[in-house]
């Protein structure tokens, strides 16, 4: 992928994250925003870390399918690093 449409793919599961019913992912929104700052960066390391991070604040999403869609999300992500 190029590195405009890794960054858009970040920034659509930031903005899945970013409603006011999903207001208590501060943490999460943090992870996705540093992942998208190295990415760009080109720090490969810290936006593999700051994606593992992200996964691992999911539970804050009370939306079922969108905690879904934004794990498939992240995990995709992560496979192709």
């Amino acid at each position: 992928m190029t590195l405009k449409t890794d960054v858009h793919r970040i920034d659509v599961v930031i903005d899945e994250v970013s409603g006011p019913t999903e207001s208590q992912c501060e943490l999460l929104r943090e992870h996705l925003e540093s992942a998208r700052h190295y990415l760009l960066g080109a720090m490969p390391v810290e936006y593999k870390l700051s994606l593992q991070l992200a996964n691992q604040a999911l539970d804050c999403i009370t939306d079922e399918d969108r905690r879904k869609r934004v794990r498939k999300a992240i995990l995709e992500m992560l496979a192709e690093e």
